[in-house]
């Protein structure tokens, strides 16, 4: 599938930085318009709704909770699969000298893009719990199930190898979190996203 993509142009990839500014501007404008526009689609409603009725009202914390679970699944995913194909089996006593190679690699790599993602999450759920009024909570909210979304997907075309939807899903994921500081911090950014 990555090939495919890459056959048709849809890859950042070994471009110079002009070649992958005409791809990755569009590619901005895109996730922008998406995040603003994702709190009013109907499948941001029903998510949301999904996870207040059926796990909990505070939606933003079980998505906090939610990426720790994809971290940890592809933590033990790693070292299953490293653990199958490494001759010697899993290197314990020196895990971080370990270079993986093919997919193996790839999902090391996600997993630690996950991590990094989820500390600026952390970051954006702590202000947002601070700072952000009650007219912000569902716009939060549902950029949080977005960031789920996302997250959830991203692995899955890290592992593919498919980078230009791994870049947009990152972007996505990203993006919203910008939004959730933004609507947190001033409270007239609330209108322009209401405003789709």
């Amino acid at each position: 599938m990555s090939s495919f993509f890459r056959s048709i142009g849809l890859s950042l990839d070994g471009g110079d930085f002009k070649a992958m500014n005409l791809k990755f501007v569009p590619l901005m404008f895109v996730v922008i318009s998406t995040v603003r526009m994702w709190p009013s689609t109907a499948l941001s409603k029903v998510l949301v709704d999904v996870v207040r009725s059926n796990v909990t009202e505070h939606v933003v914390h079980f998505a906090l909770f939610y990426l720790f679970v994809i971290w940890y699944l592809l933590n033990w995913g790693y070292m299953i699969s490293v653990t199958l194909t490494k001759p010697g089996g899993y290197p314990n006593s020196a895990p971080r000298a370990y270079t993986a190679e093919g997919a193996i690699y790839r999902v090391k790599c996600s997993i630690e893009n996950t991590f990094e993602s989820m500390v600026c999450f952390i970051i954006a759920v702590i202000i947002c719990d601070k700072v952000a009024d009650d007219n912000a909570q569902e716009l939060i909210a549902s950029w949080a199930v977005l960031v789920m979304l996302t997250r959830t997907i991203y692995p899955v075309f890290y592992i593919g190898d498919i980078d230009f939807l791994r870049t947009f899903s990152f972007a996505l994921s990203m993006m919203s979190i910008h939004f959730m500081f933004l609507v947190s911090f001033f409270p007239e950014f609330q209108s322009f996203v209401k405003s789709t």
